[in-house]
């Protein structure tokens, strides 16, 4: 089997990579041209086992049980195992709980208002406030990963074509003929897993455009003092983030800015303000400097807000997406990459649409 995945960031690495593992499986990855800035580079690599999502939530929790368990994925990612820590409104439902622990077992502690202000010194919570503290989590660099599957997939025999996809014929004869900066190519299947772009480019190629948006995600490093939480995500403010090395902590809101062109976007200082103002109502024992390090990268997101793996057209096109991890594709990709490519490969086509 011939398999052609187009995008060279964290989800398109890992798939590619989790393919050629396969005996019988060739695969070509092709990656853009080097030096493109995209939100794998940048991203804070949070990972835990908890989410919002029941099935995002399956997948983080996956994939931090597979990152613990390899030594070789923790060395790859540079994975800081710190604890986490995910604010909510109320506590959440015992049978969350209860899936988190069976994938990471003893990891999971449930925090009230008062402990979360003990403890961590958050302020200004809402009475109700109740937070997930997970102490087999932390951070992982996400770029780190995916060059270190990229030197992984070249050694075993995956081809690298470090130019763009230009063009792609409908399927004749039960193949994919694509072209790209490098010359003419064919492929069983296809996988467009290029993050912000995808949507982009199927509509350049002339293909129907997923149900994709693009949102920037906007945050930034600073230089800190006072009390310093573990990663955290808080939902009673939006505000998250994770420390970054010894005084010095990422932080960023979820911006407004929908719809907008892929790669790297202006930075606006009216979002850091806000980012400012939430830190120091929930962190007040944390001071900050101006941010000396700052980012502005349009991510694909997907209306149920998960990495995964799906058709572009009807059965038998062999075309698919893998994409739309709406901004924290970065916990969910190996469990993700997996299961996209047990698809891929399984003798069951997937139909139109999404299986997970």
């Amino acid at each position: 089997m011939r398999v052609c995945v187009v995008g060279g960031g964290l989800a398109g690495m890992l798939l590619a990579w989790r393919l050629v593992r396969h005996p019988g499986v060739r695969v070509t990855l092709v990656t853009g041209a080097p030096g493109t800035r995209d939100s794998t580079a940048v991203s804070g690599g949070l990972v835990r086992g908890f989410e919002a999502d029941p099935q995002a939530a399956e997948l983080a929790a996956r994939s931090l049980q597979e990152l613990r368990a390899s030594a070789l994925l923790r060395e790859w990612s540079q994975y800081q195992e710190t604890g986490s820590l995910y604010l909510l409104h109320a506590a959440p439902p015992l049978r969350r709980l209860i899936d988190v622990d069976r994938s990471l077992p003893g990891s999971v502690l449930i925090l009230d208002r008062r402990e979360l202000v003990a403890r961590y010194g958050f302020g200004g919570l809402p009475e109700q406030t109740a937070a997930v503290l997970e102490r087999h989590a932390g951070y992982i660099s996400p770029d780190a990963l995916r060059h270190g599957a990229r030197a992984d997939f070249a050694a075993r025999g995956g081809v690298l074509d470090s130019t763009d996809l230009r063009a792609l014929d409908r399927p004749e004869g039960g193949e994919l003929g694509y072209r790209t900066g490098a010359g003419r190519g064919t492929a069983d299947l296809v996988v467009l897993a290029a993050g912000g772009w995808t949507g982009r480019l199927l509509t350049r190629l002339g293909l129907p455009a997923p149900q994709l948006r693009t949102k920037v995600i906007q945050c930034a490093l600073y230089a800190t003092a006072g009390d310093h939480p573990p990663p955290f995500v808080d939902e009673t403010s939006g505000l998250y983030g994770r420390p970054a090395g010894p005084g010095r902590m990422l932080l960023g809101l979820p911006t407004d800015r929908w719809d907008t062109d892929p790669g790297q976007r202006v930075f606006l200082d009216r979002e850091e303000r806000a980012v400012r103002e939430a830190a120091a109502l929930r962190l007040p024992g944390l001071a900050l400097n101006p941010p000396h390090h700052f980012t502005a990268m349009s991510e694909a997101y997907a209306p149920e807000g998960r990495l995964a793996l799906r058709a572009a057209l009807p059965y038998p096109s062999g075309l698919f997406t893998f994409t739309g991890g709406s901004g924290g594709a970065a916990k969910t990709a190996l469990a993700a990459s997996s299961a996209a490519a047990g698809e891929l490969l399984a003798p069951i086509p997937i139909t139109e649409g999404e299986r997970s």
